[in-house]
């Protein structure tokens, strides 16, 4: 008999079926996740009886089936990941004493059952990538529950966002992502309540609003991602002193806003001009784990998504809107901004000369705008920056040479008729018997060799113009980029898994 009560095979690539034997261990805890497990779970819902049992991690292995909730209304679990498997059917009626339900990826069918608000207990609660339907439960969406984390995501949930009923001035929530659905109708006033709220996602749905600026007193929001929806209007501050002075990641794009460019918000978001020592990753704990948050933006042109994500990574994304205007100087003073995306929208005047000072930027996309004027000198000293698009603008005069800008490519700079020199076919006057002057930064890249490569190849002007983007692997180890991780992990996770396969045949 095992006399461990918590027996730990997390990714051990162990082939196998549900380990039912181990029943009879006085187990407490139990993690098999990230392993090659596979078949059924309880058919014989006795073979799930492990009366201490109260932690239980199947996450990332082979698991199908359905799961009847007699199975779990018979156990004291308390947490329980069953995330990235096959299982199918129902959701399962919860435990009494469950405060942690992850059940993400996998191929869940119907509506959620409303005797989930029977479970009273429950802290997070993951659903999110699954086949769910129907509208979401109004108890779910009460702030005063005891939930605090709750992921939606990538469900067909429709249907407006509910209302509380009760207690609107408590509000609970640290994370709402209900992203990817099909939810409409306008934004639950009583989120200005949510004083803890730090994540907010609601992109890709259909909601109809305008921008809620009533949100800009939350204390501790630091993502708003508002992508791909139908709100409207002006994007303008109700006048708090400090509007999102936590914010890092603020994300409008592809809605109907119009009017001038928000200076307002853009110079008070103190939280992407300098950091501080206690700046690091973000981490949710639930009764010892860490459970790391992810979003996902718009950047380089490519739907990123963000795991593990660093307090000390920000975006601005205004692209595909009806922006008008310049672009303010105060952008400089963003100076731990690492992605900016303008694209697609009205704006006019020049690209600030105080770009030259977002020395962490990553990536910018000014292109599809009325922008004019040379391009600033100051953008060839942006070491950091690995993606450049200032194409389809009014812009003029000879492109910057040396360090980063030597790395770009003709696309980069299309439909500039004004513009001149390297990547461009047309030569600048001035300098057309001149060769590119090298730099020392320039030299050393050379001696080491190309350590990593972004490649973009526009598909179309639409708006979520599609590139093409490659990196070496070994740099999104060796350097812990945070866009991307997650979909190579997998993409790496199923090779393997085939390969193993083939082996075995």
């Amino acid at each position: 008999m095992l006399h461990s009560i918590r027996p730990v095979l997390f990714s051990n690539d162990i082939t196998d079926s549900f380990p039912y034997w181990l029943r009879t261990a006085p187990l407490r805890a139990l993690n098999l996740g990230k392993n090659n497990l596979h078949g059924l779970v309880g058919p014989d819902p006795l073979e799930l009886n492990f009366p201490h049992l109260y932690f239980l991690d199947i996450k990332m292995n082979n698991f199908a089936g359905s799961l009847p909730s007699k199975h779990f209304l018979q156990s004291n679990l308390t947490d329980i990941d069953l995330s990235i498997n096959k299982f199918e059917g129902a959701l399962p009626i919860l435990p009494p004493r469950v405060e942690m339900f992850v059940i993400s990826s996998n191929r869940f069918t119907g509506e959620i059952p409303l005797l989930l608000c029977n479970s009273t207990n429950l802290v997070k609660l993951d659903l999110s990538n699954n086949s769910l339907t129907g509208r979401i439960p109004q108890c779910l969406m009460d702030g005063s529950a005891s939930v605090l984390d709750l992921d939606l995501s990538m469900n067909s949930f429709r249907g407006p966002v509910p209302e509380t009923l009760s207690a609107p001035n408590n509000c609970n929530f640290t994370t709402i992502d209900l992203s990817q659905n099909h939810l409409g109708g306008k934004l639950p006033r009583f989120w200005a309540n949510c004083s803890k709220l730090e994540i907010l996602d609601l992109s890709n749905n259909e909601l109809q609003d305008s921008f809620p600026s009533w949100l800009e007193v939350l204390p501790s929001l630091y993502i708003l991602a508002l992508r791909s929806n139908k709100f409207h209007g002006l994007v303008n501050t109700s006048g708090s002193p400090q509007p999102f002075s936590k914010l890092q990641i603020f994300d409008l794009s592809n809605n109907n806003f119009h009017g001038a460019f928000p200076t307002q918000y853009v110079a008070s978001f103190k939280s992407m001009t300098s950091g501080d020592e206690k700046r690091g990753n973000f981490v949710h704990q639930a009764r010892g784990n860490q459970i790391f948050q992810s979003a996902s933006v718009i950047g380089k042109g490519v739907t990123l998504e963000l795991i593990k994500i660093q307090k000390a990574f920000s975006i601005i994304d205004l692209s595909c809107n009806h922006f008008q205007g310049k672009i303010p100087d105060a952008i400089g003073d963003l100076k731990l901004l690492t992605g900016l995306n303008f694209s697609q929208n009205n704006l006019t005047g020049a690209i600030p000369y105080s770009f030259g000072n977002l020395t962490n930027l990553e990536w910018i996309d000014l292109s599809l705008n009325n922008l004019s004027g040379e391009i600033p000198g100051s953008l060839a000293d942006l070491t950091s920056l690995a993606y450049l698009n200032l194409s389809v603008n009014r812009l003029m005069g000879p492109i910057p040479k040396g360090k980063q800008f030597n790395t770009f490519k003709g696309d980069s700079f299309g439909g500039n008729p004004g513009l001149c020199g390297f990547p461009l076919p047309r030569e600048c006057r001035e300098d057309a018997n001149k060769p590119a002057p090298s730099t020392r930064a320039e030299e050393e890249d050379t001696e080491k060799g190309s350590w990593i490569e972004w490649q973009a190849v526009p598909m179309g002007y639409g708006c979520g113009t599609a590139f093409r983007l490659s990196a070496g692997y070994i740099m999104l180890h060796f350097r812990r980029p945070l866009w991307l991780m997650r979909m190579m992990e997998r993409r790496i996770y199923k090779l393997q898994r085939r390969a193993r396969r083939t082996r075995g045949r």
